[in-house]
């Protein structure tokens, strides 16, 4: 009778090293569903010309320092029905000394950072005292960047802030 030969010491070491390989290729599989289910899919429109255009919005943005306008905006929701996310935007401008900016021309651009083909554009209107405002219904709630553009005569100036809708 032959009894049955024991095995070696040490066998199960190379299963170690596939059970390693396992958990590497299982966290990498986790980690690219992740990945591929929270992407949502915005990029930037036109990066080449924009990079190459670098330098003149840097000096666009100097000279926009040097003029000294101030820019607050609110967003004040209206009283309606819950579906409905409607209020009104406003834009208060004054120059270096406190003083309000009037004849501006004002356009206000809403853009969801979350969600490609929801941004808005409006113009505000002048109601005094560098006060602009405008109207507005957006079709979702939550954060929202708003894209302020005031022009007076060869004089631009822009500025995004974030607002939230509720």
């Amino acid at each position: 009778m032959s009894r049955p030969r024991a095995r070696a010491p040490g066998w199960w070491y190379p299963w170690l090293f596939v059970a390693g390989m396992g958990v590497v290729i299982a966290v990498n599989v986790v980690m690219a569903v992740i990945a591929i289910s929270t992407f949502a899919g915005l990029e930037t429109e036109d990066h080449y010309r924009k990079g190459l255009a670098y330098n003149r919005n840097l000096a666009a943005a100097q000279a926009q320092a040097a003029r000294g306008w101030q820019m607050r905006v609110e967003f004040a929701a209206a009283a309606t029905a819950a579906d409905q996310h409607q209020g009104e935007i406003a834009a208060v401008f004054t120059d270096r000394t406190g003083q309000p900016l009037d004849r501006l021309t004002v356009e206000a651009t809403l853009i969801r950072p979350t969600h490609a083909g929801a941004d808005l554009s409006l113009p505000l209107e002048y109601v005094g005292g560098g006060r602009y405002r405008g109207a507005v219904t957006v079709p979702m709630p939550g954060q929202w960047d708003a894209r302020i553009l005031a022009r007076q005569d060869d004089q631009h100036f822009q500025d995004t802030r974030r607002l939230f809708v509720p």
